[in-house]
């Protein structure tokens, strides 16, 4: 009891074991916590959503909408890389070299038709970074669309 017998002394609770240097620093640690926990999720948080690449636009609609192209490319892996198949001739997007006659005659194509549309027939097995490579590209050669196609599942009767 208090001299004039108010209230208890009040006790030091857990924090009369211990150095008394250590109180403050043990005090802290919930804050220090909170602060580390918020500093790791505005870490991730930025690297998850600002990444270079490609922007797709992709227009609203049913899913049975499809564009009528004249430019059409098919892509294959082949064992190490992978070959684009445009306007009769094979082009490796591995090479530079291939890289620049695949944008050339792109170029010149897109420049032919009035639609430029690129519809993109591409294996399952093809990397989807060798397939955001390949939007890179047709941007470059002046293609102002990219249609993916969809395999359709065939009815059997």
């Amino acid at each position: 009891m208090s001299p004039w017998g108010w209230n208890p002394v009040r006790t030091e609770g857990i924090w009369r074991y211990g150095a008394k240097w250590m109180k403050p620093i043990a005090a802290s640690f919930p804050w220090l916590t909170l602060i580390l926990l918020v500093q790791m999720m505005y870490m991730i948080g930025g690297t998850l959503t600002s990444s270079k690449g490609v922007l797709f636009d992709l227009p609203s609609g049913s899913l049975e909408d499809g564009q009528a192209t004249r430019l059409v490319a098919l892509v294959m892996p082949v064992v190490g890389e992978t070959l684009v198949f445009f306007d009769d001739a094979r082009y490796k997007l591995g090479e530079s070299d291939s890289v620049d006659k695949l944008i050339e005659q792109l170029s010149y194509s897109t420049a032919a038709v009035s639609q430029k549309t690129l519809l993109v027939l591409a294996d399952r097995r093809v990397a989807g970074g060798d397939l955001m490579k390949l939007a890179s590209i047709a941007r470059k050669g002046g293609v102002e669309k990219i249609l993916f196609a969809e395999k359709k599942q065939e009815i059997v009767e």
